[in-house]
């Protein structure tokens, strides 16, 4: 006979996590479920009836990790639906604050699972080291291009608040020359920490289908066209059953009808022809993912006319039209829905990247012994703070609040 591992709290992740797992008489697991133990947030609700510039302020404010992707999204979502194109410069640097974002968050995940894979503590010192320098230069990005070091005010709708200066751009382009040298001798020293790693082949490898809008900022046009028709979600309590299900605080999205991944895998499987999945290929993911950053930060840098225009102002207010704005997050596919009337948001949902991976995590768990869950959880790096609740009505009264 199995039984049920409970692991709780998960541990070298973002906000509260549980996996309830079923195994069999060796600890391996034949279902794996992971759910978000955050507690309820309600920012879809308390956005509603208060003004389209507040909602990249307040959703912003999701998590300290990466506030640009949800300034960016909600940005745009009210772009869309209010008609409004920001002027190609201040994408550019819209883009830029997300890159930066992105080589400040994605050796953060590195912190995370150093212990896993390196037993040394002169080289772990020497890791750490090296990772707080590149998240030092990626947060100086975002510092420069979005106002501030962690909220990035200067995303704005209709662009970016303003344009940086020369001497500014000079100095960008010598410090993401720097970031690749740590990141070139960081990758190395991981690269070896993997191979020397005694991970069971196959880790984490599941039959999900792949969700990516893009290989590097994202497409809120890709989204709403080849995914959203397709998009459906379930309450926690009818994906995992009741018993599971009453504790969980995230809704489960899915894509025709069946739970998707988002990430760093995704965006080089949909992109770049990659082919590996897992728990391994998730954490090499990230080392080619920052690569491919600093190339694209420095084709921004050299394109850049800091003399452009980055703000245009909007000349219509809305009617209530549908917005989606698509940022891809350091931890994949984010994604803000509003409409906007005469200025104020009636309706708000947001989407974020761990939202669209939790279930898959669980299963990707599947198939290995318990011990290993965590390593599986930790390759996802989940920000599970963005969770968020809903309030049922009825007649105007709340009749039952879930969490979802």
């Amino acid at each position: 006979m199995g039984e049920t591992v409970v692991i709780a709290p998960t541990t070298r992740n973002e906000g509260h996590g549980k996996f309830v797992l079923d195994v069999d008489e060796e600890g391996v697991v034949k279902k794996g479920n992971f759910l978000s133990m955050v507690t309820v947030r309600g920012f879809e609700k308390f956005l509603v009836g208060r003004s389209m510039e507040f909602a990249p302020v307040a959703t912003s404010r999701f998590c300290g990790l990466c506030p640009p992707t949800h300034a960016t999204a909600s940005s745009e979502a009210i772009e869309r639906s209010i008609g409004l194109s920001p002027p190609h410069h201040g994408v550019l640097l819209r883009e830029l604050c997300n890159i930066g974002n992105h080589l400040h968050d994605h050796p953060l995940q590195q912190v995370l699972i150093l212990p896993d894979f390196v037993k040394d503590p002169e080289k772990t010192k020497e890791a750490l080291t090296r990772i707080q320098k590149m998240r030092r230069i990626g947060q100086y990005i975002c510092s420069v291009t979005g106002g501030e070091a962690i909220h990035s005010p200067y995303i704005r709708v209709g662009g970016m608040y303003t344009n940086i200066s020369e001497a500014a751009r000079d100095k960008l382009s010598e410090m993401l020359g720097e970031y690749r040298q740590y990141h070139e001798a960081q990758s190395r020293f991981m690269e070896e920490a993997f191979e020397a790693a005694d991970v069971p082949p196959g880790l984490g490898v599941n039959d999900v289908d792949m969700m990516a809008t893009d290989l590097i900022f994202g497409r809120s046009d890709v989204f709403a066209s080849d995914y959203y028709p397709y998009y459906s979600e379930l309450l926690p309590a009818n994906y995992y059953g009741k018993d599971i299900g009453v504790e969980a605080c995230t809704r489960i999205p899915m894509l025709q009808g069946k739970i998707v991944e988002v990430g760093p895998v995704a965006r080089l499987w949909k992109f770049k022809g990659w082919r590996e999945k897992g728990t391994m290929a998730l954490n090499r993911a990230r080392l080619t993912e920052i690569t491919l950053r600093i190339e694209r930060g420095l084709d921004i840098l050299r394109e850049l006319n800091t003399r452009a225009h980055t703000l245009n102002r909007p000349v219509s207010y809305g009617i209530g039209r549908l917005g989606i704005g698509v940022n891809e997050a350091p931890r994949g596919t984010n994604v803000h829905i509003t409409r906007v009337e005469d200025g104020r948001i009636t309706f708000y949902k947001a989407m974020p990247a761990t939202m669209w991976n939790i279930a898959t995590i669980g299963k990707s768990t599947e198939g290995f012994h318990y011990k290993w869950a965590q390593w599986v959880m930790r390759s996802y790096d989940p920000c599970i703070s963005c969770a968020t609740h809903m309030i049922v009505m009825h007649d105007g009264r709340v009749i039952e609040e879930r969490f979802v």
